[in-house]
């Protein structure tokens, strides 16, 4: 859910376990150079859904508490991709 917290319980839940921490939304928004609303806005959610499983298929890293956007679940190819 959106606003539900996600990324201030990553980085707290990072810092207790040593971890890095990674934010997808801020991963989105650097790869297209504009605020998830306007990716939104252009895009659709459908479109938005499309571009946040792309970057969330890049992400690779180690010992890392990742904060995925709260529509990441409906791209299939990332959780895969994040699952290992």
């Amino acid at each position: 859910m959106p606003g539900s917290g996600k990324s201030t319980i990553g980085v707290v839940l990072a810092k207790r376990l040593g971890y890095d921490f990674t934010d997808g939304d801020l991963l989105i928004q650097k790869s297209e150079k504009k605020l998830l609303h306007r990716i939104i806005e252009e895009k659709g959610i459908e479109g938005f859904i499309e571009t946040e499983n792309r970057v969330n298929c890049t992400i690779d890293c180690d010992r890392t508490v990742i904060a995925t956007g709260g529509s990441a679940v409906y791209g299939s190819e990332a959780m895969e991709h994040l699952k290992k």
